[in-house]
């Protein structure tokens, strides 16, 4: 492949290119701001829209996030570590900590809102990643690729339907993907010219990234490898550096080790406590035996990370990131050190192949039969978006300009079959719906809410808030006048429920009714005290009798 010279431009190396190409030239020269903004106007809009349609809180884990969050500001216990025990585990706390100064306004608690902001936030910041990721990693490219290529990259990224509708959602896949491209963007900046300073600042990156979700905890050891890789110098100075970053990486899963310990006695309960993720498999295992079937084999557990990829990223654009990532590996071959960084994007991939493989999460992606993680999909959408470019080149006999037009087409036609039967029938939106609108047990918890505005509690409730999130966020109810498992009185009450609390909400198999039911002092001066004022097959509200 010809390379072009290169001169330098704002810090940065730009290949020249024929005065054919000037709407381009004239965008790059204002290229981050107007990536910005246009990928804040598309947030915008896309939350507005599943925002009028009452899908942007509906999965059961972004409530728990702002709830967690809440819990933080709105607590009974006035000390700071009896509010910060309320992150728990095994979420990791970024989105919470993101969202703490948000869900001070009731409003935005309870309608999502806050969880929301952080997520479209989170799309622009990753929007503008991509856009300087794909830029640095096509810059040798000629006749106009160069500039054509990180305009593909970002827009193949801003425009997916299931990375709009999860920006407008309080879950926390779009800060593990802004921070990651952060990261390997900041590593790339560092590998052109290796100064401390810009170590330290993808190792902060990283850092942050280890925060949001595991996945980025093989990629911080992996970009750790590539630092001794990619430093100049000899061997002894590769190691410091690799070093370097890495103990400044390590902050994140270092910290969250010490957190699980210092309130669980255990480092590892996010690995194998009740609420972990293996926990609630060995819960649920009836419903999840099916996914035996991927368990220590290999290639299913592969094509089925594939296909839940294809699902959320879309089967063509895929293809084309699988297609531009081969081209660009047998091209660049001489050239790995340059380029190295942006095949940290790949890593969470394997992650979930291989976390698929052990059995530790299980995914279903199809529609057709029911869905199960698809978002899982989701942050691979980077990798496809960066890599898929890399076809235009291969087009090169129609000229840059209509390679990437032809490419954007056939993207853009890959995103309306994607939307053809409505936005909200994409599988990640319905996912949401399908467990947090029309199940069983939605429609339970909307109930009792609903029972719960129409005659608020007098005084203080007694109830574990752990499944009943939603309850207690469209309710009306506030933490600081709770009695739950995260507060000092939820453990001190044993025979007698204390006289200032005048209702406690029960759901059929959670720890207060287990709890009860092992107490038989405590379900008599329940029975004593106490009666039924409203139930379904799962909750029971019973409030205080009349004397």
């Amino acid at each position: 492949m010809a390379i072009s010279s290169t001169h330098r431009t704002g810090g940065a190396d730009e290949p020249r290119t024929s005065s054919t190409w000037k709407p381009i030239r004239l965008a790059l020269r204002f290229d981050a701001p107007l990536v910005a903004s246009i990928a804040v106007a598309v947030s915008i809009t896309a939350f507005s829209f599943f925002y009028s349609r009452g899908v942007t809180n509906v999965y059961g884990d972004g409530i728990a996030h702002l709830n967690i969050a809440r819990k933080i500001v709105d607590n009974p216990d006035s000390s700071f570590w009896r509010r910060y025990i309320q992150v728990g585990t095994p979420w990791l706390p970024l989105q919470t900590a993101l969202s703490v100064p948000l869900v001070v306004n009731d409003r935005l608690w309870r309608n999502g809102a806050a969880g929301s902001l952080v997520s479209m936030v989170s799309f622009v910041i990753a929007a503008v990643a991509v856009f300087k990721i794909a830029r640095r990693l096509y810059r040798n490219e000629i006749n106009g690729v160069s500039r054509a290529a990180p305009f593909a990259a970002a827009l193949t990224f801003a425009l997916n339907p299931a990375v709009l509708y999860m920006q407008s959602t309080p879950m926390t896949e779009l800060s593990f993907m802004a921070s990651l491209s952060a990261a390997v963007l900041l590593l790339q900046r560092w590998g052109s010219r290796q100064t401390t300073a810009r170590l330290v600042a993808a190792a902060a990156a990283m850092a942050v990234s280890t925060l949001s979700r595991y996945e980025a905890w093989p990629v911080a050891v992996a970009a750790a490898l590539l630092v001794a890789f990619i430093a100049k110098d000899g061997m002894l100075a590769r190691l410091k550096q690799a070093a370097t970053f890495l103990s400044l990486a390590a902050i994140g899963p270092a910290y969250w080790l010490w957190h699980n310990w210092a309130i669980y006695g255990d480092a590892g309960a996010f690995i194998g406590g009740a609420h972990s993720a293996r926990g609630i498999y060995l819960q649920n295992e009836a419903n999840l035996g099916w996914s035996r079937i991927f368990v220590e084999h290999a290639l299913p557990s592969l094509g089925l990370m594939l296909v839940t990829v294809a699902v959320c990223a879309g089967p063509l654009v895929l293809f084309f990131g699988l297609i531009g990532a081969v081209r660009l590996l047998a091209v660049r071959r001489l050239r790995l050190r340059e380029n190295a960084f942006v095949l940290l994007l790949a890593v969470p991939f394997l992650f979930h192949v291989f976390s698929v493989y052990k059995g530790e999460i299980q995914v279903f992606p199809l529609s057709a039969f029911g869905l199960l993680n698809v978002r899982y999909g989701l942050p691979h959408l980077l990798a496809s978006a960066v890599f898929a470019p890399a076809i235009i080149p291969t087009l090169r006999r129609f000229g840059p300009a209509v390679a990437t037009i032809a490419m954007l087409f056939l993207v853009g036609l890959q995103y309306w079959l994607i939307v053809a039967d409505g936005p909200l029938q994409i599988a990640v939106c319905q996912e949401g719906y399908r467990n947090g609108v029309n199940s069983k047990a939605a429609r339970e918890h909307k109930a009792a809410a609903s029972y719960l505005l129409n005659h608020p509690p007098v005084s203080n409730l007694f109830l574990h808030s752990g499944s009943l999130g939603p309850v207690i966020s469209s309710g009306g109810l506030v933490y600081s006048r709770m009695i739950h498992e995260g507060t000092i009185r939820w453990h001190q009450i044993d025979r007698t429920v204390p006289g200032d609390v005048s209702t406690i909400i029960i759901e059929k198999g959670d720890p207060l009714d287990q709890r009860i039911h092992d107490n038989a002092g405590l379900a008599e001066d329940i029975a004593r005290h106490f009666e039924t004022k409203y139930s379904t097959e799962s909750i029971t509200i019973l409030e205080r009798a009349s004397s």
